[in-house]
């Protein structure tokens, strides 16, 4: 057997994926309902993490050898969210020196450039401007990453040149970016598996499912915690309050 042939290489990018894939979608969900902050949260949110990243270098590798530009699309975007959910965990303490390195500005810059080009493509879609098999709704739900994608970008350099007044940013922004990244996946992953089961006329339901699910829990998560920790806050205030009264 020619290990360095294309043939093999491209069965070891399939399966590398799929088995990086298979290990995001089910260490996600045990990372979410252990403990926050806790060592078996950290332990399996670290295991999806690297999982993302294999899944992203073996998506690049696939689109080589099958060129695909919403695989290569998908690939950053859902990337892109845990990568800054992860680094968001290291840039908590900015006053300890944990300020955005190169890294963070060649990420976002990354998913800026990506935004464009998504949000580009999408556009040449729907209005037919572009040759494709694809049906012009998908075109639209191809602006809707674009412009998802790009704003996350923008809102990054922002947040690395202006800290938040808030403390407790990492949290809701860790929250968010991962579980973004997890509901990327989980498109990617029914699109590519159900889609092809589904009458034509709802072949679009996979694309925006997720996320229609998903974003609202993820809000709902993201004022959960606001309120806790506000209310944390304000215990002390109360407390002066009733001693002076």
């Amino acid at each position: 057997m020619d290990f360095l042939s294309a043939d093999f290489l491209e069965t070891v990018s399939i399966v590398s994926h799929v088995a990086a894939g298979f290990t995001a979608m089910v260490v996600a969900p045990v990372a979410m309902l252990t403990q926050k902050g806790g060592a078996q949260h950290r332990r399996w949110g670290k295991v999806y993490f690297w999982a993302m990243f294999a899944i992203f270098i073996t998506a690049l590798a696939l689109v080589y050898f099958r060129p695909n530009f919403f695989l290569f699309m998908i690939s950053i975007l859902s990337f892109y969210g845990a990568f800054t959910g992860y680094r968001a965990i290291y840039r908590k303490h900015p006053e300890r020196g944990n300020s955005p390195i190169w890294l963070d500005w060649l990420g976002a810059g990354t998913a800026a450039v990506a935004g464009l080009a998504f949000l580009t493509w999408g556009g040449l879609i729907a209005f037919g401007l572009l040759v494709s098999q694809i049906p012009p709704v998908f075109g639209l739900i191809g602006v809707g990453f674009g412009v998802s994608l790009g704003l996350d970008a923008i809102s990054d350099m922002r947040s690395f040149l202006q800290r938040s007044a808030d403390r407790n940013w990492w949290w809701y922004y860790h929250i968010s970016r991962m579980s973004g990244s997890y509901i990327a996946a989980v498109t990617a992953f029914t699109v590519q598996n159900v889609t092809r089961y589904m009458p034509a006329e709802l072949a679009w339901l996979p694309w925006v499912l997720p996320a229609l699910i998903g974003t609202p829990l993820i809000a709902r998560t993201v004022r959960h915690y606001r309120r806790k920790f506000e209310s944390r806050r304000a215990v002390p205030a109360g407390r002066a309050v009733a001693e002076v009264g």
